[in-house]
């Protein structure tokens, strides 16, 4: 018999969870392993000592195996799982930005129409004054004054 350490009740050796909490007894194991700084090795490097192990299969491995990914370290076969791109979803994001125009009612568009236009109108207006405050070099008489 077994003693759960959360809820302290007798389990059957053979059972995986505890009968009341439900916990895990091969996961708290293994973290318990790893918490007393118990080593491990490699799987592809047997001689090699390591505290490391995946996130997604639970295998130890070295640092020469080690793939950093979005979600934390993995093995090199966890890490060429990749999941393919799907156009289909930049499509619908797409879709949905522009459903939700709509959703801002009437004086929503007005807003962003307005932002739109003064946007574009700061564009021109810098445009003008860098050609119009331009240095002549020409004098009254050659440029046709008197």
């Amino acid at each position: 018999m077994q003693s759960c350490p959360r809820c302290a009740r007798e389990n059957e050796d053979d059972v995986r969870f505890c009968g009341r909490c439900g916990l895990d007894f091969h996961e708290y194991n293994r973290q318990q392993a790893f918490a007393n700084g118990e080593v491990h090795f490699c799987t592809k490097h047997p001689k090699v000592e390591t505290l490391l192990s995946c996130g997604r299969c639970g295998r130890p491995f070295c640092t020469s195996c080690l793939v950093i990914g979005p979600a934390g370290p993995r093995c090199r076969e966890c890490g060429k799982q990749n999941v393919s791109f799907r156009p289909t979803a930049l499509l619908y994001s797409f879709k949905s930005l522009f459903a939700s125009f709509g959703r801002m009612g009437p004086w929503g568009i007005y807003l962003l129409v307005i932002i739109i236009l003064s946007v574009i109108g700061s564009f021109r207006s810098c445009g003008m004054a860098t050609r119009n405050s331009e240095p002549s070099n020409r004098t009254p008489i050659e440029s046709g004054q008197k």
